[in-house]
C-alpha cells in the first residue's frame, strides 16, 4: 500500500470516529450562532455601504475574531488525537502497526484540520451576503481565508504535540490554549517595548504577525517559509513524543 493511501485510510477513521461524537457538532454550532451574530452586528454598523468601508468595518474584524476563536476550539478538536489513544491503550498497538510515527501523525493532522475546515466552511455565505451588498474586493477575502486556514493548521499542530504529552484531554487543551494564548499575548506585550528591532523579531516568530497581512490582502513569500517550518518544528516535536515511548 502506497504511503499516501495509509495516511489517508487514518485520517478517514479519524473523521469517522469524530462525526459520530456530538462535540463536533457542538462546537460547530456555538461557532456559527457567535460568527453570525458578530457579522451582522459589524454589518449594520457599518455607516456607508461602499467596498474600502465594508473591508474596514466588516471584512478586517470579522476574521480578526475567527482567528481568536479558532485559538479556543482548535484545542478542543484536537485534544483527543493522542490523548484518548493513550488513555484506552491503544496509542502503543498503533505505534506497532504497518504505519510510521509520522504517517501517524499526518493521518491525524490532516483529520483535525478538515474539522476545522469544515467549522470554516460555516461562514462562507458571508461572503455571499457581501456580494449583494455590492462588496468587490475578493482579494482581502481570498487572502484573509488564506491566512485563516494557515493559522489554524499551525494551531493544529500545537494540538497535536501537546496531545501525545498526555493522556488527560483536558489538559492537552489547556496547554495548547496557553501555547496559543501566550504567543497573542507576546505579541502585544513586545509593542510595548521601546527597542523596536527587537520587538519585531519577536513578532516574526509568532502567529498573529503573519496572519494580519493577510487580513489586509498582503501574501508575502516568508510568512509562507514561517507557516512551513512552524509545521515541521511542531511535527518534529510531536515525533519525538512518539518515539520516546519507545524508549
Amino acid at each position: 500500500m502506497m504511503y499516501t493511501q495509509k495516511i489517508a485510510i487514518l485520517a478517514k477513521k479519524e473523521l469517522r470516529d469524530a462525526f459520530s461524537s456530538p462535540l463536533i457538532y457542538i462546537l460547530a454550532g456555538l461557532f456559527s450562532l457567535m460568527m453570525g451574530w458578530l457579522f451582522f452586528n459589524y454589518l449594520l454598523q457599518s455607516k456607508e455601504m461602499t467596498t474600502t468601508t465594508m473591508t474596514q468595518g466588516v471584512i478586517i474584524p470579522i476574521f480578526g475574531n475567527i482567528n481568536f476563536i479558532f485559538i479556543f476550539l482548535c484545542p478542543l478538536i484536537t485534544m483527543r488525537s493522542f490523548a484518548e489513544e493513550k488513555k484506552q491503550h491503544t496509542l502503543d498497538l498503533l505505534l506497532r502497526s504497518e504505519l510510521t510515527e509520522m504517517q501517524i501523525i499526518l493521518g491525524k493532522f490532516i483529520s483535525n484540520v478538515l474539522m476545522v475546515f469544515f467549522m470554516l466552511s460555516l461562514t462562507l455565505l458571508f461572503p455571499v451576503i457581501l456580494a449583494f451588498s455590492g462588496y468587490s474586493d475578493w482579494g482581502v477575502v481570498g487572502s484573509s481565508y488564506l491566512g485563516i486556514a494557515l493559522s489554524v493548521m499551525a494551531y493544529t499542530s500545537v494540538g497535536l504535540f501537546c496531545s501525545s504529552l498526555t493522556d488527560n484531554q483536558i489538559v492537552a487543551s489547556l496547554l495548547t490554549f496557553c501555547i496559543l494564548l501566550g504567543s497573542m499575548l507576546l505579541v502585544i506585550s513586545v509593542n510595548a517595548t521601546n527597542n523596536y528591532i527587537f520587538a519585531l523579531m519577536i513578532q516574526y516568530m509568532t502567529i498573529p504577525f503573519h496572519y494580519e497581512g493577510f487580513t489586509k490582502g498582503l501574501i508575502r513569500s516568508y510568512s509562507f517559509v514561517y507557516f512551513i517550518s512552524f509545521l515541521a518544528f511542531f511535527f518534529l516535536l510531536t515525533l519525538k513524543s512518539l518515539q520516546s515511548r519507545k524508549w
